[in-house]
């Protein structure tokens, strides 16, 4: 089976060389094509046997072939080659059945979206971690679909989830070594019987070490998965 892939790359690469368009695009296509060319190269379509596979590469090829009868329109064209590359470079994990990063990834971001609104009021207060509800929805949702803004909007989740974790580890490090003080001042401030005081003032320094755990994990999942991401 032809790789009709690899010809519409060859074809890209011969307008980018003539095109009339900024350095700027000029670079970042570039850069996409050098990766598509060298995952392309020497795949072979026929060792696609799922239907889901078959499917994306068929709307791949017909991508390319549109593509390619506009490529005459030189520097208008600019735009639409760069979102094609990026759909050839995301669909090549299909292929390769290789989504794990991603598929970690959103697991991650679930977790640490959850652990954050959890841990974060003590903190920030209740209306700073509602105000994060609808990028984490968005984030997960654009993530789902396979889509790059859902790597920008869990990445905004990063800083603040690094430092919700900071504060409740430096709280935890002060139980650890004025227990007592601590657990009297949780009693009074709370007008909780002191098992449960006991259980706010350990259980969130732990769930802390997991979400700084989850939160970077999750940054080295859904950065190996750029890629994976249109």
């Amino acid at each position: 089976m032809a790789n009709e892939v690899f010809e519409t790359l060859t074809s890209i690469e011969k307008w980018t060389k003539s095109a009339d368009i900024p350095a700027h695009a000029r670079a970042k296509i570039k850069k996409e094509l050098e990766k598509a060319k060298g995952r392309y190269r020497d795949f072979d379509p026929s060792g696609i046997k799922s239907i889901e596979q078959k499917r994306v590469y068929e709307a791949l090829v017909k991508k390319g072939g549109d593509l390619g009868k506009k490529l005459n329109k030189k520097s208008e064209m600019k735009d639409q080659v760069y979102s094609y590359l990026r759909y050839a470079n995301a669909a090549y994990f299909d292929f390769m059945n290789t989504l794990t990063p991603l598929n970690s990834g959103i697991r991650f971001f679930a977790l640490t979206s959850a652990l954050f609104i959890a841990l974060s009021p003590q903190f920030l207060g209740a209306a700073f971690s509602l105000v994060f509800l609808v990028p984490i929805f968005l984030g997960l949702n654009a993530l789902k679909k396979r889509r790059a803004a859902g790597y920008t909007l869990a990445m905004l989740l990063l800083p603040v989830s690094f430092a919700v974790s900071a504060l409740w580890l430096r709280f935890g490090y002060r139980v650890l070594v004025d227990y007592q003080a601590v657990l009297s001042e949780t009693v009074k401030a709370t007008g909780k019987s002191p098992e449960v005081a006991r259980l706010l003032i350990t259980v969130p320094p732990v769930f802390s070490l997991l979400l700084l755990f989850a939160a970077g994990y999750m940054a080295y999942q859904l950065t190996k998965a750029r890629d994976m991401l249109i």
